[in-house]
């Protein structure tokens, strides 16, 4: 190139530079780019189901039914009426313990929105204790303080015995499906730590004196036969109980023995149990993949009357609607599965919350939120179980901009802060006791 074609490019240069330096704007120019999906790039039929994302569930959900037994699933206009069973199962607290198993994504992490469910219907109908909880916590609670040791030394995270679970990374599955109710299962033997066939855990309760989940009474275990707890001098395998002294707010648990340990619970032998199950990262299409004797057993030991699935917030994106159609219908097996391992328990789907996206460089509702919304609320009254729309109780459509306002959303824009998981359980805990005054004195049977 000679030095007048380089000179000549140079002085080009420069004057592009001075001229985009005269038109742009002080502030710059902002681009939001878009891009489709694979699948909707692959998609060959879109769903053009007809469908109004402001449309109010209360216009759904107050309207008095027909009777209980209609076979037309359209007549049914309150799916909390598809809880009866649970109500029922209330009545008899004083005398037995009820379970709660409440499965979700990370928006009920660190036992956030589970804490607030299990107090309200603790202080309603008695119980004590957080429930079932995996051998080694991995993720710190809000309601007790729990740690596991190998000789004596606390083990980190990536320490202790090995893990598998359901959900999460591909390298942590399962073959044989045998995860337990909680879909993570921790092995002890000795593969990775000299001694880990030997394990103790230390559980201690938060101090907020309000909490009724502060004092238990027994503990159970969830194991292999080969797997045994100890504590007070006592010994037991799986699924018996130690009994505590009155009022325990913490324990030392020995494990022995080796084989793979489900969990444990802190409990009561009367009011209500909920367990607290989260599954980071899960769109809640995985509980086909878990052994389902396991499940049903687990659920007839523990009385298990009510079963909340919280999903569908990461199967969003920015899917089409045929995918998140797709994906529904892979959460009604989910639902059905339930339905088979506990025939005497009530289920109740929690629909995902709003959650933001940036549209034209600003931060509104992603489409796809209200979309799932309507598409579950659907399948909950074909399946006959109870739906509470998360997202309508927020407020709908861009609510999740308020609840940040509110400090109730993160920067963000999916998941609470702690005090917006307290406010969005309270609302189903409301939720669910306006359905149990209403459901009072109904005869029908589901």
């Amino acid at each position: 190139m000679k030095p007048s074609q380089i000179a000549g490019l140079y002085f080009l240069v420069i004057a592009i530079l001075a001229f985009f330096s005269l038109v742009v704007p002080e502030g710059g120019i902002h681009l939001d780019l878009q891009w489709p999906t694979m699948s909707e790039m692959l998609e060959l039929e879109a769903d053009t189901t007809a469908y109004d994302p402001d449309e109010p569930l209360a216009s759904v959900d107050t309207v008095a039914p027909v009777a209980i037994e209609s076979d037309v699933v359209d007549t049914i206009t309150d799916t909390r009426y598809y809880l009866s069973s649970f109500y029922r199962s209330l009545d008899s607290t004083r005398t037995k313990a009820v379970r709660v198993v409440h499965y979700g994504d990370s928006q009920i992490e660190e036992d956030r929105m589970s804490m607030t469910l299990r107090r309200d219907l603790q202080s309603r109908f008695g119980g004590g204790g957080v429930g079932l909880l995996p051998l080694h916590q991995t993720i710190a609670m809000r309601t007790v303080t729990q740690g596991l040791y190998i000789n004596g030394v606390r083990q980190t995270a990536k320490q202790g015995p090995r893990r598998h679970m359901v959900y999460g990374p591909r390298d942590f599955r399962r073959s044989d499906g045998l995860y337990g109710v909680m879909g993570q299962v921790a092995t002890m033997d000795n593969s990775l730590v000299s001694g880990s066939e030997r394990i103790e855990v230390r559980v201690s309760s938060g101090s907020d004196s309000t909490a009724t989940e502060r004092f238990f009474t027994r503990a159970r275990l969830v194991a292999d036969p080969g797997i045994t707890m100890t504590a007070k001098g006592q010994t037991v395998h799986s699924q018996q109980l130690i009994t505590l002294p009155d009022s325990t707010r913490s324990v030392s648990l020995a494990f022995a023995g080796k084989g793979k340990v489900y969990g444990f619970s802190l409990e009561t032998p009367t009011g209500v149990m909920v367990d607290n199950i989260p599954m980071r990262g899960c769109a809640g299409a995985v509980f086909t993949s878990m052994n389902r004797q396991q499940c049903a057993d687990y659920y007839q030991a523990t009385n298990t009357r009510l079963i909340i699935l919280q999903f569908g917030g990461n199967a969003i994106g920015n899917n089409s609607h045929a995918t998140i159609s797709h994906f529904v219908e892979q959460l009604r097996k989910q639902v059905q599965m339930m339905k088979e391992c506990a025939p005497e328990a009530s289920i109740l789907f929690i629909g995902p919350s709003d959650m933001l996206v940036r549209r034209g460089g600003k931060s509104q509702s992603n489409e796809g939120v209200a979309y799932m919304d309507r598409k579950l609320l659907r399948m909950a009254q074909e399946e006959r179980i109870g739906y509470f729309s998360l997202y309508h109780a927020m407020g709908g459509r861009n609510s999740m901009l308020t609840w940040q306002n509110q400090n109730l959303a993160g920067n963000d824009g999916i998941h609470f802060t702690p005090n917006g998981a307290v406010k969005a359980a309270t609302l189903l805990a409301q939720w669910l006791e306006k359905g149990r005054q209403m459901t009072k004195g109904n005869k029908g049977r589901l």
